[in-house]
């Protein structure tokens, strides 16, 4: 990351948010869920070992275990490790359930659109091989996929992406850093309009 860390550095959750482009809250529930170690000031107020943050990002965890009632399915197609790695992380503080398949190429991207059928889809556009303007005009000639919100997650300024050809009229934009406090009320609305049952789990999958 290029970052000096000190081995026994601690910060509070805050600037551990700040630090992860998350939200406080998120840092929080990481910490609650004992994902992240902490400890407690005199005043009570939580401190986290750097170390921790960025060591949480690099290690597998087990997905969790869904009953039968159905989730909300979503496809997350990024090509950078650390994103979908904070992607993965801070949906779980998401308030509704999902199942999430990631990929890291626009052709892989489409494979598992078409094996899973997803209901939310979210999106890099800036990708090797297969980018993410050509996999969005690939889903639009999909008459199996009209159900299908898009979401398109760029750092790419709106003149740049004019330029590329622009994006459907029904394709949401966000910028990066990525807002996942937005993303959550879309998870829930999604859902909503859906008519999704939550089940008492959440369903990960990382299928690249």
């Amino acid at each position: 990351m290029g970052v000096a860390m000190k081995t026994h550095e601690w910060i509070g959750t805050k600037e551990a948010a700040k630090l992860l482009n998350v939200s406080q809250r998120t840092i929080q529930k990481w910490v609650d869920d004992g994902k992240i170690m902490s400890s407690k000031t005199l005043g009570g107020h939580r401190r986290i070992k750097r170390d921790d943050l960025f060591t949480l990002l690099t290690q597998d965890h087990p997905a969790a275990v869904g009953n039968a009632t159905r989730p909300l399915v979503v496809v997350l197609v990024e090509d950078d490790g650390f994103t979908r790695r904070l992607c993965e992380l801070s949906f779980q503080a998401f308030s509704t359930p999902y199942r999430l398949h990631m990929a890291s190429s626009g052709y892989e991207g489409l494979r598992l659109i078409g094996q899973y059928q997803p209901d939310l889809l979210l999106t890099d556009l800036k990708m090797p091989g297969i980018d993410g303007f050509a996999m969005i005009r690939e889903l639009q000639n999909a008459a199996e996929l009209k159900h299908l919100r898009i979401v398109v997650i760029t750092g790419l300024e709106p003149e740049e992406i004019y330029r590329r050809g622009g994006l459907p009229e029904t394709v949401t934009i966000l910028g990066k850093p990525i807002p996942f406090d937005t993303l959550d009320t879309i998870f829930a609305q999604r859902a909503a309009t859906l008519g999704i049952q939550a089940p008492t789990a959440v369903q990960r999958t990382l299928d690249e």
